[in-house]
């Protein structure tokens, strides 16, 4: 909701408090908005028994505005005669607190981080309009949000994993709320989560690497320096996308991934070598001004407007049916196999947890338990004999 809208809002819950003097004396007159009917009632304060503290007009007059003057900061604030006990902030409709919230996150969040808030507020918006409209925030519950979650998981059908990131979206946007004063407790908070099945992290062997090689040698050499620069630099897939041509220094063989583009938020270094160094110079990049992204919106050339993610996964679907890559290989499996490889060829851990982006070694060493098609030819070719 832009901020104008917000402003009219607050402003259509009172009508300023004045000083007024009529037939019945002196009074101050001001209107606040009645939750119940969701209209505003005048509200009068009688000052004739004040007056008489006062010698004259004047002196009276000075007292007077004084209590108008903290009148209105009050209702500004929120206070409400009609709720003597509560903020009037409980009585916001829960639409108009998605639209603020929505407002106030695109001015914090990156673009990418933006869409999945977007799509959870568009979606529970959706299912608030048909299941309980025109609520309240602070009167959205927990058996609604039970209710909620029962229609992410079995109306949409959705696997654990994503109806526990649906509930950390919910948690997020309450907390939000209940920081705002829109309400009093997070109906989300003791929702258990479920329990997430053990991710699947499919390495992608040489043979197959070989030919995913062959085939975009010859189809797309930009797609091949993608995939690249996820299998050696450990550049995720999204960040490639934000790359500038300024980020790139091939002197000093690394590529700058700033803080506003990292998924943990971290600026890092990702190391270049030889081979990414050939596909860069391929691509051209010294004669493109240094403010173009390396992969643009015209054929993966670089240029002022980058590329999406879906360019990445529609580019490599087209390669894996076309060479018969099994459906479970993806473009980011190629990340997994790079880290995998990198542990496995004797590179301290620590080395692959900071070029990988990793919190903690914990989160890198996992990538050492996969089911490597290739473990039984190193055991057979490198185990020591009887």
């Amino acid at each position: 909701m832009p901020n104008t809208q917000i402003s009219a809002l607050y402003k259509s819950q009172y009508r300023a408090a004045v000083l007024k003097k009529t037939s019945i004396g002196w009074h101050i007159e001001y209107y606040a908005l009645q939750p119940q009917t969701k209209e505003l009632k005048r509200k009068q304060i009688k000052l004739n028994v004040l007056k008489r503290r006062y010698m004259s007009v004047k002196e009276f007059k000075v007292a007077a505005m004084e209590i108008v003057y903290n009148l209105n900061a009050k209702l500004y604030g929120g206070w409400s005669p009609f709720v003597q006990t509560e903020n009037i902030r409980l009585y916001t409709k829960l639409n108009d607190v998605i639209a603020e919230y929505i407002t106030e996150k695109q001015r914090e969040l990156r673009e990418n981080t933006m869409r999945s808030y977007a799509s959870f507020c568009r979606i529970f918006k959706s299912w608030c309009d048909k299941n309980c409209p025109d609520v309240y925030a602070s009167l959205f519950n927990k058996v609604l949000a039970i209710r909620y979650m029962d229609y992410v998981y079995n109306e949409r059908k959705v696997e654990a994993r994503a109806w526990n990131n649906n509930l950390k979206l919910a948690r997020a946007f309450f907390s939000w709320a209940k920081e705002k004063c829109y309400i009093k407790e997070n109906p989300f908070e003791n929702i258990k989560p479920k329990r997430n099945p053990t991710k699947k992290r499919v390495l992608i062997p040489s043979d197959y690497r070989q030919t995913i090689t062959e085939y975009y040698r010859e189809n797309n050499k930009a797609m091949l320096c993608v995939c690249h620069l996820v299998f050696t630099s450990l550049i995720r897939p999204n960040e490639i996308t934000l790359i500038r041509i300024c980020d790139i220094s091939l002197k000093e063989k690394r590529i700058y991934i700033p803080a506003e583009n990292a998924k943990t938020h971290n600026g890092r270094y990702a190391p270049i070598n030889e081979q990414i160094l050939d596909d860069l110079l391929q691509i051209g990049i010294d004669t493109y001004p240094s403010d173009f992204y390396l992969f643009g919106t015209n054929k993966m050339k670089p240029g002022k407007n980058h590329v999406t993610r879906k360019i990445f996964t529609s580019n490599w679907d087209k390669m894996r049916k076309a060479i018969n890559l099994p459906a479970e290989m993806q473009l980011y499996s190629l990340r997994d196999t790079g880290i995998n490889n990198m542990l496995k060829c004797g590179i301290d851990p620590l080395s692959v947890m900071q070029a990988a982006d990793h919190h903690d070694l914990a989160m890198t060493t996992r990538y050492a338990n996969h089911a490597d098609p290739q473990l039984m030819e190193t055991i057979y070719a490198q185990a020591p004999k009887f």
